[in-house]
């Protein structure tokens, strides 16, 4: 999709491109021969961005265009990908993060606080693409709080809430999961990040199970996120360019074989009065 995508060029926005598309001037190498494209400036980016797609440089891209307009690198950059969701303790100056799920072609991991949070940095150097729900104001602000600046410094960054918000879901995780039909038919879908908050607090205290039923938690957070990112590409793709092709599914692990503590669940959950899914 990068290669039909025109907005991040000087004084090319989405209107402007979308009058190229109708025109079919499609890619860079259309536009290099048109009038726009012969325009010193906007010649010289579409070498730098031809240069920058071949050194994998998703970040170049990233920055030059809205949050919304991320879903155009997911294609491109599927391989070299990983989601990621984190879990923390009270918000406040004291917060901190007590896990850190993450998926990528290999599979789920959980890097738990302690000696396990130390390695997340140079795990997360290998990726070019970041994905995350909200992960701009929350997720990605508290690792580099506690990891440094380091952390993520040269990964481009699709937050898939301003990414859907475009295309006018709203709201929290759990609320889009449910309105698109992708949500989780677990014991865990009566979780939220209050009870998160004391599963962390219920390991402290002893409580072995809490942590498997905490992670258990994140991993189905972060399973969600490659179908919303499926579907993101899927709306907003359509009717351009970039949507004729076909994006290949993300593989998704199996994580039934995560423990998790169901009287924990019940527990929580009649705590604050939820009711549970049919059959848990």
């Amino acid at each position: 999709m990068l290669k039909h995508s025109f907005i991040h060029l000087p004084g090319i926005d989405s209107s402007t491109e979308e009058s190229l598309w109708e025109r079919g001037i499609e890619t860079w190498d259309d536009l290099a021969s048109d009038e726009i494209g012969q325009d010193p400036d906007v010649a010289a980016a579409i070498e730098e961005s031809s240069a920058e797609f071949e050194r994998r440089n998703a970040a170049y891209f990233s920055d030059r265009m809205p949050a919304h307009e991320a879903w155009r690198l997911y294609p491109d950059f599927i391989e070299e990908t990983v989601f990621l969701d984190i879990e923390t303790t009270e918000l406040g100056g004291d917060a901190f993060t007590t896990i850190c799920g993450v998926l990528d072609t290999s599979g789920f991991s959980a890097f738990t606080r302690g000696d396990e949070m130390d390695l997340l940095t140079d795990y997360l150097d290998q990726f070019k693409l970041i994905v995350t729900f909200n992960g701009r104001s929350f997720d990605v602000p508290f690792l580099r709080k506690e990891l440094g600046p380091r952390v993520l410094k040269n990964a481009a960054h699709m937050d898939l809430m301003y990414v859907l918000r475009r295309l006018g879901l709203k709201g929290g995780l759990k609320k889009i999961e449910q309105s698109l039909g992708v949500g989780r038919p677990s014991a865990l879908s009566t979780l939220d990040g209050r009870d998160a908050i004391s599963l962390w607090h219920m390991a402290e205290e002893g409580e072995s199970e809490a942590l498997d039923t905490l992670i258990r938690y994140n991993a189905e957070d972060v399973l969600v996120l490659p179908r919303l990112a499926e579907i993101a590409f899927r709306d907003h793709s359509a009717g351009t360019p970039g949507g004729k092709a076909q994006v290949a599914a993300f593989p998704e692990p199996d994580i039934s074989g995560l423990p998790f503590d169901a009287s924990i669940v019940h527990h929580l959950a009649s705590r604050r009065g939820k009711a549970l899914p049919a059959g848990v």
